[in-house]
């Protein structure tokens, strides 16, 4: 058996002839397989799911790939010390389990491809706002002329872009990779120059066990960081400020509206986004100036201002970059106004706390489309922001009745079931200057296979309703 692939020897040479297994057969497998083969790797791929459900099978197979489809057999790891994990496996499934048991060292997608380039790492997570953030910056570098691809979690996997690199398709001057929770739990040697963590918050649970082992995933990012790097966090969530790496790296907060900031740090105040390193202290933009919407959208240009700003950026392509700056699909996205009424799509937010950071940027007339599965979200937590600043609250899915208990008889809750009886509910009610949003707080998949699909077809409803430009044909009963 080959000895284990550690940091120091995760170079093309040490992956040549070796025997891996790389386990799932999705974005991430697909292209580690790939980049594994280009290194001269032997590779065997698993995936649960038939031959034909495998997309790329047929090219893979006539690259050389061993493929293994339909289970994962016991037998697979004879003769194998690595297997490349693709991220979403859970730590307590059986094919996991049998890998332990054989002594395999398994390592994540993400960890296997960085240690083939020389290009810092700029790695983000948290629970809410990592591909805002992550795309911010690929913005900000795109505008200052740097060569910085955004992949991961979001875009390409990080093994397809260095890939590129390593077949000279590509230079960069670093990588911008956003890394979820799933990708993080099993890093050992993963090395990022900088990591950004947003925010630590009570999400996944269902999959890591508890909020110590997802606190654990995202911190695995610092894990290997020293007194050369930055770690920067959100210095307003008491959650990750508790759970600060004991390393040598070095910190920089960012924030809103601090009563006292002290160098070095980046915060939101006085109307603008500030940054201080140094003697100098630099008002880098208006927040008025951007284009997303929210206080925690301030607070995510203001994290990816930071970054830039130790990266040598120069202020103005981080202003440039941001006020032209335009939100991700489902992620507070404006898309559409029927009389007076503005329509946004933050289906993005599967829990609470990105709810309550969606409606931390209205004050009024906010028409709020709740529900889904619940994942045992406490929507009490919703209560301090159910105000004046809400018309209604329209509940969906099979969460209506759990959201309904949790927030009693403090606001005016309108049981709507489906998408289109919320939508037409709101846009018949609603008067100029309202906003209909949907944040629901809750995961799509009792009604739609993702948020994705949820919030498309929020949009299609919209859309259809500001082109007949008129109440439904079928009102809803208050």
């Amino acid at each position: 058996m080959n000895a284990p692939v550690h940091r120091e020897e995760n170079t093309q040479a040490a992956w040549q002839d070796r025997n891996v297994v790389v386990v799932g057969a999705g974005v991430s497998g697909l292209a580690a397989a790939h980049l594994l083969l280009d290194c001269g790797a032997r590779v065997t791929l698993t995936d649960a799911r038939s031959e034909s459900e495998i997309p790329e099978a047929v090219e893979l197979t006539e690259r050389g790939v061993t493929l293994v489809a339909g289970e994962h057999p016991r037998g697979l790891w004879t003769g194998v010390d690595t297997a490349v994990f693709s991220p979403g496996i859970r730590p307590d499934a059986a094919v996991t389990t049998a890998a332990q048991e054989a002594g395999v060292t398994i390592l994540a997608e993400i960890e296997v491809a960085a240690g083939l380039t020389e290009a810092p790492m700029i790695a983000i997570t948290g629970s809410n706002g990592k591909s805002t953030v992550t795309s911010m910056l690929g913005a900000i570098f795109e505008e200052a002329g740097l060569a910085a691809p955004v992949c991961g979690n979001i875009g390409p996997a990080l093994s397809e872009a260095v890939r590129a690199e390593l077949n000279g398709d590509s230079y960069p001057d670093a990588y911008v990779v956003e890394v979820s929770s799933f990708q993080a739990h099993a890093l050992r040697d993963f090395h990022p120059r900088f990591a950004v963590i947003l925010n630590i918050q009570p999400d996944h649970l269902d999959w890591h066990g508890s909020l110590d082992a997802y606190a654990d995933a995202k911190l695995r990012l610092a894990r290997n960081m020293n007194a050369g790097d930055w770690l920067v966090y959100n210095g307003d969530d008491a959650e990750l400020t508790s759970r600060l790496p004991r390393t040598p790296v070095r910190l920089l907060p960012f924030t809103f509206e601090p009563y006292e900031p002290a160098p070095p740090a980046a915060w939101v105040g006085d109307g603008k986004i500030w940054w201080w390193a140094g003697d100098r202290k630099d008002a880098v933009m208006d927040v008025a100036e951007l284009r997303v919407i929210g206080r925690h959208n301030q607070v995510n240009a203001c994290a990816a201002a930071a970054v830039a700003s130790l990266l040598g950026v120069a202020p103005e392509p981080i202003r440039a970059a941001l006020a032209s700056y335009r939100a991700l699909e489902h992620r507070m996205e404006y898309c559409g106004e029927m009389g007076g009424v503005r329509c946004i799509n933050d289906s993005k937010a599967t829990n609470v706390d990105a709810a309550l950071a969606a409606l931390s940027g209205f004050d009024r007339g906010v028409w709020l489309i709740l529900g889904g599965r619940d994942k045992g979200a406490d929507f009490g937590k919703l209560l301090p922001v159910l105000d004046e600043r809400i018309a209604a609250v329209l509940l969906i899915g099979e969460a209506s009745d759990a959201i309904a208990a949790a927030l009693g008889d403090q606001m005016s809750l309108q049981r709507c079931e489906t998408m289109e009886r919320a939508v037409a509910r709101a846009l018949d009610k609603a008067t100029a200057g309202d906003t209909l949003l949907l944040s629901p707080a809750c995961t799509s998949f009792d009604q739609y296979p993702n948020f994705e699909g949820r919030g498309r077809h929020f949009k299609e409803l919209v859309a259809a309703r500001t082109a007949a430009g008129g109440p439904s044909e079928h009102p809803m009963e208050t």
